[in-house]
Parts: C-alpha cells; structure tokens; sequence
C-alpha cells in the first residue's frame, strides 16, 4: 500500500487515515520466513500517519488471522493475532537509509507494506500450541496424548544400566 504523503508534506492536512487489506505474496518475506503458517485470510490494517509540528509518525493497528500446526500434537490450528504499533516517518534526506527506527519516505509517497510486515514478523510467536497445557504425542507410538495415554511402558530403564537389573534377581 503507497501512501501519497503530498497532503502532509504542503501542510494541506495535519492527518491522512488508511485502510486497506491484503493477503501476502507467494514470494513475500512473510510467507518465506513463516513456511508452516498459511495466510489464507486477507490481513487488515487500519491506521493514520500523522504531523505534528514536523514530527510525523504512523499508528497502525493489524489483524492477522491464520492457519497452521500444534507445534506440539501436528493438529490443526487457527489462530488471531491483533498487532498495534507505531513508527516514525523521516524524509529520504533526514536519515540514513540504514536506520530501522525510522519509514522514510522516497518521492512524496509512503510505502506501508514493509513496515506492516516487519512487525507481523516481530509479533508472530515462534511456535504455536493448539491449547496451552497440550501434551504432544508419544515418543514411542506416536499417539497424541490429548485423546488418552497410550499402552506405552512408561519407565524406561537406562539400557546402560540394565546389567545391573540382573543382581536383583
């Protein structure tokens, strides 16, 4: 999404709000670094850049739904994430192109798309659980242990001591 930050930057208004929609790419960044996780619900953002006095900064609020696996029992799960941030606009000439703190605007125009995805990216949890206390699956069998326990033998002895099990007999 490019943000046509002209009205801003003459002084015409003081605030410019955007909302808009967007599933990512097949060839995004989000969609490469999050392999496992599929984004088949539009991602809504909805937010306004705003000038005071010179200081411009955006506010931002994000929703993401979507699909993957119990990192725990590989069962299916959907999930929600609400994100709401802020970042600071500089102009091209103001920063370093380096700097991360800042969204720099290149040619009078805004692209928001990048700094959506970076703090999607930062507010995904690693690994997500189907509920909190999941048990997995069982080393053993495979079984996943939220349905019932398995008919595994639950003590294991250590087979480098397992010599020592036939002193007691």
């Amino acid at each position: 999404m490019i943000l046509d930050m002209l009205p801003i930057l003459s002084g015409a208004s003081q605030q410019i709000d955007f909302d808009f929609v967007f599933t990512p790419d097949a060839d995004s960044l989000l969609v490469a670094v999050y392999s496992d996780v599929d984004f088949t619900e539009p991602i809504t953002v909805k937010g306004y850049v705003k000038n005071m006095a010179g200081y411009m900064f955006l506010s931002a609020d994000v929703k993401v739904t979507y699909h993957t696996v119990c990192a725990r029992c590989a069962e299916p799960v959907s999930s929600t994430l609400e994100i709401s941030f802020e970042k600071d606009i500089a102009s091209s000439g103001d920063v370093s192109d380096e700097n991360d703190d800042y969204i720099i605007i290149e040619d009078k125009k805004l692209d928001l798309l990048p700094a959506v995805e970076e703090e999607i990216m930062l507010e995904m949890p690693s690994r997500t659980l189907c509920k909190e206390d999941c048990l997995g699956l069982c080393q053993k069998c495979g079984k996943n242990l939220n349905e019932g326990d398995c008919a595994c033998e639950k003590k294991e002895v250590d087979p480098r001591l397992a010599i020592l099990k036939t002193l007691l007999q």
